[in-house]
């Protein structure tokens, strides 16, 4: 019901052709080898993918501290991210645009490799989504990191914190003073 309401929304955003042409997309899953990513994220952008609701030419990335390839998370995936006959083709399609990435959720020199990751895949101007899939212990270091070497140079840069929110009313508003501090709604 949630992938039905989000595919009757995107159908209703009009993006300029001349936006759209000249604009790259990346979307990053912080926690890509997590059991969140396998069971609800690759399945629906696979979804979305498939159903084509993600600009063309969209690059995903997967990070996490798990040293794996794509290979690897593809066969993690194998059991929720599935073709119908006859979209075999399209699949292989999707997984060719995946990249992952290892790295720490607290030091600059592996979200510094993320990013020439990201810049050697964009294009014109570079839009990029942040899905982080984690728990809440590590939003604070992750989105330090993401600010500090992360940022579009060229487009804009949307972060989507996964919930729970903090653990409590306290650590939910301190999490929400980091977050204000580094980006703006």
């Amino acid at each position: 019901e949630g992938l039905k309401l989000l595919r009757e929304s995107l159908k209703k955003v009009q993006i300029s052709s001349s936006t759209a042409k000249d604009a790259s997309h990346v979307f990053v899953v912080f926690g890509a080898s997590g059991d969140l990513a396998r069971k609800k994220i690759y399945p629906t952008l696979w979804a979305l993918y498939r159903d084509s609701l993600m600009p063309k030419g969209t690059q995903i990335f997967g990070y996490a501290r798990s040293k794996m390839t794509v290979s690897q998370l593809r066969e993690k995936c194998v059991g929720t991210v599935k073709a119908k006959e006859g979209e075999e083709e399209l699949l292989e399609q999707f997984w060719a645009a995946n990249h992952y990435v290892a790295g720490s959720y607290d030091t600059q020199g592996d979200f510094e490799r993320l990013n020439q990751d990201m810049v050697a895949v964009e294009k014109g101007i570079a839009n990029r989504l942040f899905y982080l899939a984690l728990p809440p212990s590590v939003f604070k270091p992750v989105t330090s990191m993401l600010k500090a070497a992360c940022m579009s140079p060229s487009g804009w840069t949307r972060v989507i914190v996964e919930k729970p929110f903090g653990k409590d009313s306290a650590s939910s508003a301190d999490l929400s003073d980091h977050l204000q501090k580094l980006f703006k709604e």
